[in-house]
């Protein structure tokens, strides 16, 4: 953090001149209710913890990704260069690809006709609807026409 920027906060955060008028009175005791344990205070609180749960989530798919094998950069320039020079040919090719299924944490194969590239949403589409992210692909390989 820069001195300028310390400033600023130290100005912001350090003024209390708007509570002035209530810096000196007293706090408030109930004589009605005892005063209330931290933990239970803290405990109230509890409801708005919005990532409830979210180590748990992460722990999940970590073990769903645990089998994944990421591809080297070199091997994610080979996989494009593939993939660009696919969506160059027609009619579109009959490809099966092997990649990372991340609902369930394996590699499946897919064999289908290639329709589309979809390189804003990296995806690769097919004829019956389906679709691959491009950076779940671990191969592509062209079916030869018999």
């Amino acid at each position: 953090m820069d001195k300028k920027q310390w400033e600023a906060e130290k100005k912001q955060f350090n003024d209390t001149s708007r509570y002035n008028d209530i810096m000196d009175v007293p706090r408030h005791v109930s004589r009605a209710h005892l005063p209330m344990p931290q933990i239970d205070r803290a405990g109230q609180f509890a409801p708005f913890a919005a990532l409830t749960g979210y180590k748990e989530l992460l722990d999940q798919t970590a073990k769903r990704y645990q089998n994944k094998d990421y591809l080297s950069h070199a091997e994610l320039l080979a996989l494009t260069k593939q993939i660009k020079e696919l969506s160059k040919v027609r009619p579109w090719p009959l490809v099966t690809v092997t990649y990372f299924n991340g609902q369930n944490g394996y590699y499946e194969q897919y064999t289908g006709q290639l329709v589309n590239v979809d390189w804003r949403r990296q995806r690769l589409r097919f004829r019956d609807g389906s679709s691959v992210v491009i950076r779940s692909l671990k191969r592509i390989k062209v079916k030869k026409d018999k």
